[in-house]
């Protein structure tokens, strides 16, 4: 047995395995900042469909106002009696 080729070996399979723990280390690196910034991106719609909601209720009371004067008749002018 040669112990100069197997401490060899054994250096080599180190480094390939320094090397292999680095690029996971930064494969995770990168997933992390890709989840923080889809929960960013996640608030961020979350807040506007909020706004939505709140336009889509105004919009809905306005649309139901003019169905009601419409079903009322007339063109906005009161009658006079």
């Amino acid at each position: 047995m040669d112990v100069q080729k197997t401490m060899e070996f054994i250096l080599q399979q180190q480094a390939e395995a320094e090397g292999q723990m680095a690029a996971i280390r930064k494969l995770v690196q990168t997933g992390m900042r890709m989840i923080v910034k889809n929960e960013e991106l996640i608030k961020k719609n979350q807040e506007s469909i909020k706004e939505l909601a709140a336009v889509q209720k105004v919009t809905e009371t306005k649309l139901q106002g003019l169905i009601d004067a419409w079903r009322r008749g007339g063109n906005g002018r009161h009658a006079k009696n």
